[in-house]
């Protein structure tokens, strides 16, 4: 019986850190690149310039530093992976998760590996930092499920007004747009095309023209999605006694994404200042996070869901067929 709590409770934590990990190989991701370090290792992967270690110039640290970050959230992602597979298999939850953060951390490294060999292009570092986004959202979901399991739950089947789910389901598509978008303007160096903000050079419409046109659209969307994520407080405020989880994820992706405005005005105002354009890139994977979670807890349970054990004990089928809970 002990070994029952205990591991159920070590693989949660794992998954604890992992979520951390991959956060920390997003922000190693976003120092390299706000210190132009991405050649720091010349066009040698996974080794730096040839060798195992590093020369000790400060490009070659922090960008072999960013490849040993990721190799050690890898491991952390396995061992996840084999416990999470090995307890509640049989949920699609887990199915579905598993093979999603595995195959976005494999291509996140082979994207990585591309860059290192054949050049830094704008368009692939850009996606680059999206599958990144995608990778984080699946263990941070993987770790939710993991604590969530057998409890917190069953809210998942409360009714969601269809409306509502797309409009969730909207806002996370379009998110991820807006933060490639983001991540072209500055691998394009059009970050300070606009001089000032929240003006552009001193002008309320600049055009669209050249770099100045980059970021310009990019406030442009930013200033949509700010208003979509307040579309979702407004709509889930109505739902908050039986929906408390959508609201409070709304709120939470309401502040981050005027926090991520502001820095994004201090990136500017500070001129590309390292701190500012980290603290940025972190704000956008903890929106993208934020917006993750709402969807995921849009999706009903299994219609009939069967809780496996870590021992291998199943156990007889959970409450909540998938019927409204009243």
């Amino acid at each position: 019986m002990r070994d029952r709590v205990k591991r159920p409770r070590a693989l949660r934590r794992l998954a604890v850190a992992a979520t951390v990990g991959m956060f920390l190989v997003l922000i190693a991701g976003a120092t390299v690149t706000s210190t132009g370090s991405g050649a720091g290792c010349g066009r040698s992967w996974p080794l730096c310039h040839g060798r195992a270690l590093p020369q000790f110039t400060l490009e070659s640290i922090i960008e072999y530093s960013h490849r040993a970050v990721t190799g050690v959230e890898g491991l952390l992602i396995v061992a996840l992976a084999i416990g999470a597979w090995r307890g509640w298999r049989q949920r699609s939850e887990v199915r579905v998760l598993v093979p999603l953060m595995i195959g976005f951390l494999v291509l996140q490294s082979i994207l990585g590996a591309w860059a290192a060999v054949y050049g830094q292009q704008p368009a692939t570092m850009a996606l680059h930092f999206g599958i990144s986004l995608t990778a984080f959202a699946s263990v941070m979901l993987l770790a939710v499920f993991l604590y969530e399991v057998e409890g917190f739950e069953a809210m998942r089947n409360r009714p969601v007004p269809a409306g509502l789910r797309w409009l969730i389901w909207g806002t996370l598509g379009y998110t991820y747009l807006l933060v490639y978008l983001g991540a072209y303007v500055r691998h394009t160096r059009s970050s300070l095309a606009c001089i000032d903000w929240p003006l552009c050079n001193g002008q309320v419409w600049p055009g669209f023209s050249g770099p100045v046109g980059i970021m310009f659209a990019h406030r442009l969307a930013a200033v949509a999605g700010t208003l979509l994520v307040a579309a979702l407080v407004v709509w889930t405020w109505r739902l908050r006694r039986t929906r408390p989880d959508l609201f409070w994820s709304a709120v939470a992706a309401l502040g981050l994404i005027l926090l991520q405005s502001i820095s994004g005005g201090v990136v500017v105002l500070s001129k590309l200042q390292v701190y500012s354009t980290i603290t940025h890139a972190g704000l956008a994977t903890l929106l993208f996070g934020a917006l993750s979670y709402m969807c995921y807890r849009t999706l009903p349970l299994p219609s009939e869901r069967v809780i496996t054990r870590p021992t291998g004990e199943r156990a007889s089928p959970a409450l909540g067929t998938g019927a409204p809970q009243r």
